[in-house]
């Protein structure tokens, strides 16, 4: 596989993505750094301790217990933290993964007083955890200066604070099969509504699926709500304000937009309704349907499968006008630390190793990420190269979930479960998340 330097693509993305969101950690527009006690001068990947008590767990044997969602990694991010043990052979990192109901049980976990070292989450949710006291407030370590100043701005709170790091840059649209896209005589991935529809049928002349979907995992249907309302307003920051402050998000152009999402719906392959993550990934590498609404973080399980598959990614066309046709990018899931970790200076370490050149080259080659680190080369793949593609064009959008507390997004599965089996109509979805975003 070829080697990219991502750098001055990263840095592109970074710039005109800041842009367009004016910093999604809700700091108020400004590309502010952290709190004044964050030693953002720190030169990006240089390795910086974490703090003077961190030192506190040196020479005694620890294990760090992390409790993630994202089970297609799993293998990758336990390749990557025996690196950190070789580096640090008293510190071991245990991983709990749960896909299913993550946020019920990590609150289970908390009420029960059974809180892991480690947790991970959107910036929405970790936001929540923060206020509420269960995830450390990192602004003031060291490390946190590894990063860029754009990437910080959308770490950090309105108040200064940063609850968890990111590991990368992630873009969420559409997996095409670009052999199947050739048989069905489909020259190029649909940039509108009216070319998708077209696209569509083309391939169920040849009879090939034109989408996978995974209806019994609600998240990934959610996402399609979540990409859906990003897709069709110019200013997601504003909109996630304003349904926070009770207002309406419904628009003339989220209701065209959900004719993509009857379009996907409706187009799926015949075992949709039972399909799972992992059997929608296994339909789309074997060449069973010819695309996929999915996340950048796909990608190495899907080639994971098939490593021969012939894929591309393009942005979900939400109207006929072309130019609106961006993709989703956006700083991925971060990890944080749990206020009442027993470990905490360890933990601090393996952040501070995640954050250096070193360490977060080595987590990102492992899981085929776009690093968050400036200055990191890792294998490129087509994948990547597309998004980057759209942050080249200037033609990306934020996320609209990382703005929503954990609860939103997963009262957004049952909805969209019960869009797809249509038993609620695209009004009373749109009315429905809505309410559920102005909760406080």
């Amino acid at each position: 596989m070829r080697k990219k330097n991502l750098l001055t693509l990263t840095s592109t993305l970074l710039l005109s993505f800041t842009m367009v969101l004016s910093g999604c950690g809700n700091n108020g527009g400004n590309n502010a750094s952290p709190s004044s006690s964050s030693p953002a001068s720190t030169p990006a990947g240089e390795s910086a301790s974490p703090s003077a008590s961190a030192s506190s767990d040196a020479g005694e044997p620890v294990t760090l217990t992390a409790f993630l969602f994202n089970m297609d990694k799993r293998q990758a991010l336990e390749q990557s933290f025996k690196k950190f043990t070789e580096q640090n052979p008293n510190i071991t990192v245990d991983l709990l993964v749960n896909d299913q109901d993550y946020y019920t049980v990590l609150k289970t976990k908390i009420a029960s007083n059974d809180m892991p070292d480690i947790v991970m989450g959107e910036y929405g949710d970790l936001l929540e955890l923060g206020q509420a006291g269960h995830i450390l407030d990192l602004a003031g370590d060291s490390y946190i200066g590894n990063y860029s100043e754009q990437i910080r701005s959308q770490m950090t709170t309105p108040d200064g604070k940063i609850y968890g790091i990111p590991l990368d840059i992630s873009g969420m649209g559409i997996y095409y099969n670009k052999d199947l896209f050739k048989e069905a005589g489909i020259e190029s991935f649909p940039k509108t509504q009216t070319e998708l529809l077209a696209a569509i049928d083309k391939l169920k002349a040849k009879k090939i699926s034109p989408f996978g979907l995974a209806v019994a995992d609600g998240w990934t249907l959610a996402h399609t709500l979540f990409t859906t309302i990003a897709g069709t307003t110019d200013d997601v920051k504003t909109l996630a304000e304003s349904a926070k402050a009770g207002q309406p998000i419904q628009s003339d152009r989220l209701k065209q937009g959900f004719k993509t999402l009857d379009a996907i719906y409706g187009n799926a392959d015949p075992q949709a309704a039972s399909n799972n993550y992992n059997a929608s990934l296994s339909l789309l590498a074997q060449g069973k349907v010819a695309m996929l609404q999915q996340g950048y973080w796909a990608y190495s399980s899907i080639t994971d499968i098939n490593p021969d598959v012939n894929l591309g990614f393009g942005a979900i066309p939400y109207s006929d006008n072309a130019d609106e046709a961006k993709m989703g990018v956006n700083v991925n899931v971060s990890y944080a630390i749990t206020s009442k970790s027993a470990h905490q200076d360890a933990a601090k370490k393996l952040f501070e190793w995640l954050t250096t050149k070193e360490g977060n080259a080595i987590a990102n080659e492992n899981m085929k990420q776009i690093p968050a680190i400036e200055g990191v080369t890792v294998s490129s793949n087509p994948i990547a190269d597309d998004i980057l593609s759209y942050v080249n064009a200037q033609k990306v959008v934020p996320w609209s979930q990382v703005l929503m507390n954990g609860s939103t997004r997963v009262e957004a599965e049952a909805i969209m479960q019960g869009y797809f089996f249509k038993k609620k109509t695209a009004d009373e979805v749109v009315s429905e998340i809505a309410t559920s975003w102005a909760k406080k």
